[in-house]
């Protein structure tokens, strides 16, 4: 393990309120966002609380249409009702998309 060495950094009020604001819309803690500022390592900010269902309905309306899809090439037909939900579902996310990150 690399032996750890302390610097001293002094802040006025502004340069510390902004180093601590731009951490805390990160995942990472003050300290290590400035370590990975030095290094210019790409700093992203934490995805928005509504990531996690975003993903999980995406996934779904993803297997609905790959479901659509199968039923389609082996039926020679589509399933109106499944379509209908599945349109629903991607009207519903375009809402959730809308509303985060508008």
């Amino acid at each position: 393990m690399k032996e750890k060495k302390a610097i001293l950094l002094r802040l006025d009020k502004e340069e510390f309120d902004r180093v601590t604001a731009l951490a805390k819309a990160t995942v990472l803690s003050r300290e290590e966002f400035i370590r990975k500022a030095l290094c210019g390592t790409t700093i992203r900010q934490r995805p928005p609380a509504e990531y996690g269902e975003i993903l999980r309905e995406m996934r779904r309306m993803g297997n609905n249409v790959h479901q659509l899809l199968i039923k389609a090439r082996t039926l020679d037909y589509v399933d109106e009702i499944m379509l209908q939900e599945t349109i629903d579902m991607i009207r519903h996310m375009d809402r959730v998309f809308t509303e985060s990150f508008c």
